[in-house]
């Protein structure tokens, strides 16, 4: 990679070689977006009692705008953020969900900027964007008051500041980006390493590394306001000593919380993710036509287990590639690869009960890897961009058919069951 360049290039998918395979791709986006967009904000306010952990979340950003002194072991810019449209709109359903929602809508926009400028090929991008917009977990977490969703975005975010560094001015952007993406979790604080690598292959890693004062001020201040919004002490400042004791002991609890392995019933662990192996119920209620409502925590299964194969074969391209001393470091795979394995890793030692939520910032990554192989096989003789097609019609198959799953369309029982395809999607409520 030159060290001015910005991209990390596909060889040239030439989508010219079959313009009416790139005119149908095209419609099978378009209405792809349109349906993400539509299931992500239809209905929004539905159910009108909180779902998952709607417990928490909304009433801790409730809590900062009445005052009242709470503990949250996560950092609370994802509270300030929900905590904007309750302020607005009240504390009720839209109060709680439009703030994700607006995030979710953005994301498939950031979907198709990041693609476009990682790999700078129409077909990665539009791919990417298609898959983002279809993926019927984001969907969901687009549709809750919950920070997952938010959190994914930022990842994104963070990752396309640092493709966007041209000079070392602008290295203030993917480090105040990064900041704000630890001070929503800390479990993606592995973000820094792809994208250290992406400014490493640019020349600009030591610069980064000295940017990185920013991300910790930029972290810290969020935490301090956190502070001044929950008083649990006599503290009205960021220069309050009591505010600086008060962090720490934050801290200090947090850390202790977030080794706890507290079972339950929805938990999964951080090897079936990518597998879809646990998916999490969020609500469940028949209405009076004896339909159910359902709103269940689960991927398109047809992409995600593609994105798993994707990543596999990106390990085995890198590790192909190390053996027979062909050329690595610019690989469009490696940061992606990277990404993927640095946000799975703070989940494998098993020290907390992990859940399929916790997945999703790597499965960004892993639909990165299978835009990428999809991209090839696009250029690969006369039939690869049909099947290509042939696979974004599948995608979207699985989208509409499991898309009542995630927006509470009423089921019958039958049709329930029928997309109760493995023994672990199963609950209790379902039988």
């Amino acid at each position: 990679m030159d060290k001015n360049s910005t991209v990390w290039r596909v060889k040239a998918s030439s989508e010219n070689r079959s313009i009416w395979a790139y005119r149908v791709l095209l419609i099978l986006a378009g209405i792809t977006l349109a349906v993400g967009w539509w299931a992500r904000v239809f209905n929004l306010t539905f159910p009108r009692q909180k779902m998952w952990d709607e417990i928490y979340f909304p009433v801790f950003a409730n809590n900062y705008l009445k005052g009242i002194p709470f503990f949250d072991l996560h950092p609370p810019l994802g509270k300030f953020i929900l905590a904007a449209s309750i302020a607005v709109f009240g504390n009720d359903p839209l109060g709680w969900r439009l703030m994700p929602a607006v995030f979710g809508c953005a994301l498939v926009i950031l979907a198709a900027v990041l693609a476009w400028r990682y790999f700078e090929d129409k077909i990665a991008a539009i791919l990417f964007a298609t898959f983002v917009a279809g993926e019927t977990i984001f969907i969901l977490y687009s549709r809750a008051g919950l920070l997952d969703g938010i959190l994914v975005f930022f990842v994104l975010a963070t990752f396309l500041a640092a493709l966007r560094v041209e000079e070392k001015d602008q290295l203030v952007w993917p480090a105040l980006l990064l900041g704000l993406t630890i001070a929503i979790k800390w479990a993606v604080f592995g973000i820094a390493l792809p994208i250290g690598y992406v400014l490493w292959r640019k020349g600009l890693f030591r610069p980064f590394v000295a940017s990185l004062y920013i991300s910790a001020v930029v972290y810290i201040l969020v935490v301090f306001a956190g502070q001044i919004w929950n008083p649990t002490g006599p503290f009205k400042t960021f220069t309050d000593q009591n505010t600086l004791m008060n962090a720490v002991e934050w801290h200090k609890q947090a850390l202790r919380n977030a080794g706890r392995a507290v079972p339950n019933s929805e938990g999964s662990q951080w090897w079936t993710w990518p597998l879809l192996g646990r998916p999490i119920i969020f609500f469940q209620e028949t209405n009076a036509a004896g339909k159910d409502l359902v709103f269940l925590a689960i991927g398109n299964p047809f992409v995600w287990w593609s994105s798993t194969l994707a990543v596999l074969a990106g390990f085995g391209e890198l590790i192909r590639r190390i053996v027979w001393r062909k050329p690595l470091a610019d690989h469009p795979l490696v940061p992606i690869v990277i990404g993927y394995a640095i946000l799975m890793l703070p989940w494998i030692p098993g020290t907390r009960i992990p859940y399929l939520y916790n997945y999703l910032p790597p499965y960004a990554f892993a639909l990165l890897a299978l835009s990428y192989w999809l991209s090839r096989i696009w250029g690969y003789r006369r039939w690869g961009p049909w099947m290509v097609v042939l696979y974004v019609v599948i995608a979207l198959a699985f989208t509409i058919y499991f898309l009542p799953l995630v927006t509470g369309l009423p089921l019958d029982h039958e049709s329930l069951r029928q997309r109760i395809w493995l023994e672990s999607w199963d609950h209790g409520e379902f039988q």
